[in-house]
Order: structure tokens, then C-alpha cells, then sequence
């Protein structure tokens, strides 16, 4: 398993940089950095697109669960980070489930 990849107990959000911070989750068990899954991703006016290496275009249109301000259309920069931190404090319905 990579670093990267969200699974249980090793969950990770798409933190969008801009003048503030916008927190999306990634789908469960998916490695946005696994490029022979992910052709490419990319945060445009509060969404993730995610594009797959299999023909799949942007099946994935995840809305922000959280944000520090309002949006704007693209953030500066994209970073993959852990959900569970002081900072983010994100959770996932599927860890609630059991």
C-alpha cells in the first residue's frame, strides 16, 4: 500500500491552497497518485474532478465537506494530507459502520 492511497485507517483528504483551505474526501481505496488508475485530478469552483487512466472521465465529482472561507474558481495548490489531524478533523461515514 502507498503512502497516499485512502483506505481505512490510513485516511486521506485533497486539501485545495488558496487564501484559505478547501477539504475534500478521496473516494475509499483510491491512490490519487497511482497513475496507472488516475490519468489525472484537479479542484475547479469547490469541486474535485478526478479523471481515470481507464476512459473515465470525471465519474468522480466530489463537493467540499469543509471549508475555512468561500470559494474561488482554482486553488493555487493541491496537496494530498491525512483527514484525521487537530487541524482537519474529517471523518468518513464508511469508519462509522461498524
Amino acid at each position: 500500500m502507498s503512502t497516499t492511497q485512502n483506505v481505512k485507517g490510513n485516511r486521506k483528504i485533497v486539501v485545495a491552497l488558496c487564501d484559505f483551505k478547501q477539504y475534500f474526501k478521496i473516494p475509499d481505496g483510491l491512490d490519487l497518485e497511482d497513475q496507472t488508475v488516475v490519468s489525472s485530478w484537479s479542484v475547479s469552483w469547490g469541486k474535485l474532478y478526478i479523471d481515470y487512466v481507464d476512459g473515465r472521465k470525471t465519474t468522480d465529482i466530489i463537493e467540499y465537506v469543509k471549508v475555512d472561507n468561500y470559494g474561488i474558481k482554482d486553488p493555487a495548490d493541491l496537496v494530498i494530507e491525512d483527514a484525521k489531524t487537530d487541524e482537519h478533523n474529517i471523518e468518513y461515514e464508511e469508519d462509522k459502520e461498524e
